[in-house]
Order: structure tokens, then sequence, then C-alpha cells
């Protein structure tokens, strides 16, 4: 496995910004088409009390995950971890921007680095939908 080094890591780091609409077509296509859904059936959502079908919360850890690959590559993809809460609703039409700051760096297993995040998404209003944190590898300083 190829890693990066954590000597390029700082703490307090933010992570780029990543920003991805939520179209029904996303939402349709994660879960299949299904009647009587809050995900895919606006007329059910809005009778259960949303204003509009929801995107389901694993898009955005999906959307944490690209962000983490792009700072850890392979240390993410083979070595990540993830906790998070859905905090607010992510209705299709809302545009979420995943954040994250590095806050830590620790040994971890196989002579490895463990480098944490926290991370949140907001939507277009900048109200959090989701925080967490997550962690992945990288190389140990020699």
């Amino acid at each position: 496995m190829t890693l990066i080094a954590e000597s390029t890591l700082r703490i307090g780091a933010e992570l780029p910004p990543l920003t991805k609409p939520i179209s029904q077509r996303q939402i349709d296509c994660y879960s299949g088409v299904r009647p009587r859904s809050i995900h895919t059936d606006p007329e059910w959502a809005r009778a259960k009390g949303f204003r509009a079908p929801l995107a389901q919360g694993m898009m955005s850890t999906a959307y944490v995950s690209e962000m983490m690959v792009a700072l850890l590559g392979e240390g993410f993809a083979q070595g990540g971890r993830m906790a998070v809460k859905f905090i607010k609703p992510v209705y299709v039409g809302d545009t979420l921007t995943m954040h994250g700051v590095v806050t830590g760096k620790e040994p971890a297993e196989t002579g490895c680095t463990r480098v944490a995040v926290e991370l949140w998404c907001e939507n277009q209003e900048g109200v959090r939908t989701m925080v967490g944190e997550a962690s992945g590898l990288a190389a140990a300083a020699a």
C-alpha cells in the first residue's frame, strides 16, 4: 500500500471543501425507485412530514469518503474509519458541501500514523446536516 507522508499533513489544516448537488436521479439510482418511500416518492415524503424526498444518509458518507480518499488515498481506502451523526435531513435539490479539519496524528498499527479529521456537511443555507470524524493511515515520519 502506498501512503502519503504524515509530515505533509498539518494539525489544524482544512481539507479542500467538496460540493455536491443532490438530484432526484441520484437518489433514485442510490436506492431504486419504490412507491411509498420518503426517498423516491414526493407525495409519500410530504405525507410523512417532509417538504420533499430525502437523500439517503449514506450518500453524505460516500461524499465524505471521497473527500478522505482525496486526502489520504489508499490510506483511507484500506485503513479508513468513520463515525458520524445525521442531524438534519438532506432534501432533493439541496447542495451539500463537505468540510474537514485535521485534528490529530498518532502512531497506528503496522508502524503507520493514523490521521484524524473532524468533518461536517452543510447544505446551501449553511445548516449542518451531518457531523463526525474520520481517520486513515499515512506513512510515519522516518
